[in-house]
């Protein structure tokens, strides 16, 4: 087989091409590993790959609302109605103009502002989410009148709590990777029907507590996992830690007074949470009670 010199020039010049591609696509999975945490060395995954908050049967009769946190896989169709009336579009074709109240996403909720839902949509939960959870908006859950016909409609779930005034129901929407940072309140039952939540855990009286109050202050959640996550699994502080990203089909519920922080992994997430009635027993093994924090899920 014989090449000119042209052919050796063109098999020259494809070699570097290849070469040059290989590199860049290397460049490009450790680029993606440094901001999702996965270890390319030891092939283990993402952290918002992880699952170890564990998983019960769905009861149509009664859902236990105390105890540990929990994920129940919800019967197909169950609340698709308000979802298809959640979904971005019809969203804003039928309350663009209605009003929404972002607030300051930090583990304190303060700073809301009232805006036009479309501008929250449109112009908020497509930016980039900040390290300084401060300069983020975020819509934690709605209670206004605007916003009832919406609550009215979702299927609350089935335990003796959540009924008529003893649970509070409210919607949330949020972009990728917003969130809340590190905060506590009663117990929840959390619905997602668009997008993704990423939700890491700890009970109440947890060593890890005081640390991560200190340094989640003005912090991100999605920045805390990239930033600060790392060093203090590695000085096992985080051993009691539980985790999962939950997906529409699935229900999630944690008592009282367990810090959380959360991550929305989608770049539209619409989710229902439904506080319930303060439980005496939630915390019977895991320390005291911690004082109240304003109620909102993230």
């Amino acid at each position: 087989l014989r090449f000119g010199g042209s052919g050796i020039a063109v098999a020259a010049l494809s070699t570097v091409f290849l070469l040059m591609l290989l590199v860049a696509t290397m460049f490009s999975v450790v680029s993606a590993a440094a901001e999702t945490g996965f270890d390319s060395n030891t092939g283990s995954e993402a952290w918002f790959e992880r699952c170890t908050i564990p998983r019960i049967g769905f009861k149509a009769s009664n859902m236990p609302a105390k105890g540990y946190p929990y994920i129940a896989k919800l019967p197909e169709g169950k609340n698709a109605l308000l979802a298809q009336k959640l979904q971005r579009s019809s969203l804003l074709e039928e309350m663009g103009n209605a009003t929404c109240t972002p607030s300051q996403a930090g583990n304190v909720r303060r700073g809301i502002h009232e805006m036009e839902l479309r501008e929250y949509v449109e112009t908020w939960m497509q930016q980039e989410v900040r390290r300084n959870s401060e300069e983020n908006k975020y819509v934690f859950g709605e209670f206004g009148d605007q916003w009832a016909p919406l609550r009215d409609a979702y299927e609350r779930p089935p335990c003796s709590k959540c009924k008529d005034h003893r649970a509070a129901v409210t919607i949330g929407l949020g972009g990728l990777h917003s969130g809340a940072p590190w905060h506590f309140h009663n117990a929840v039952f959390v619905e997602v029907l668009h997008g993704a939540k990423h939700f890491a855990l700890l009970p109440p009286g947890d060593a890890a507590i005081h640390e991560i109050t200190e340094v989640i202050a003005g912090l991100s959640q999605w920045h805390w996992h990239l930033e600060k996550r790392e060093e203090m699994e590695k000085a096992g502080k985080l051993s009691e830690m539980i985790e999962c990203t939950i997906h529409p089909g699935e229900l999630l519920y944690f008592p009282d007074g367990w810090h959380h922080g959360v991550v929305n992994m989608a770049d539209y997430t619409a989710f229902v949470s439904t506080f319930v009635e303060r439980d005496d027993d939630a915390h019977e093994g895991r320390g005291p009670k911690p004082q109240s924090q304003p109620a909102w899920v993230g």
